[in-house]
């Protein structure tokens, strides 16, 4: 931590098709990750991260959360059309939060990311540092990437190799999330 300069969370830009996806979860399996939605209703038990799990997904994002690591801290809503349902407090719990890269009503594939704060979180009582296994599965997940996607030209984005596929043989467009995102393409 850079005294006086706030903490970047870490972040992971990419492009993956649904296969793509299922093989990540099947990558991530055996780490014994939970999926908690971004709201859910209070006593809603969390699923485990698995192959069997990803075609039940619905929302365009999850987090995801070691529990072995520390408990899940979440809040409820008091106002809103949400008000009673659970929020994660991601700052205060061992979550990431996991973005799904979606076809959007244009037939483009938009990025997504996973992102976490690993560094410390300041608290009432003082700074607390997150779970250290919180760095090393996102160091796994940064290797995972390096490893079997490709790069994005412009630099920014990792491909999922059926991405990758389905881009070079000229039918899918990938696309930045946001309003006016720009397309990108795979380096090399």
């Amino acid at each position: 931590m850079v005294p006086g300069r706030p903490n970047m969370p870490a972040t992971l830009n990419y492009f993956m098709l649904p296969e793509d996806e299922l093989q990540l979860f099947r990558f991530l399996e055996p780490r014994g990750l939970v999926v908690y939605p971004e709201l859910s209703d209070p006593g809603e038990v969390p699923a485990p991260l698995g192959p069997a799990l990803q075609p039940t997904l619905e929302a365009s994002a999850y987090y995801l959360a070691i529990e072995s690591a520390g408990p899940v801290v979440g809040r409820t809503l008091k106002r809103g059309p949400d008000k009673g349902r659970l929020q994660v407090d991601e700052l205060a719990s061992p979550v990431f939060h996991y973005e799904r890269s979606l076809i959007n009503d244009r037939q483009e594939l938009v990025g997504g990311r996973i992102w976490a704060e690993l560094d410390v979180v300041r608290e009432v009582t003082g700074p607390r540092s997150k779970p250290s296994v919180m760095r090393v599965v996102f160091e796994q997940f940064d290797r995972y990437f390096h490893k079997c996607y490709r790069r994005s030209e412009p630099k920014g984005y990792w491909i999922g190799p059926k991405a990758a596929a389905a881009y070079k043989s000229g039918g899918l467009v990938l696309r930045e999330p946001g309003h006016k995102g720009r397309t990108y393409g795979v380096w090399r």
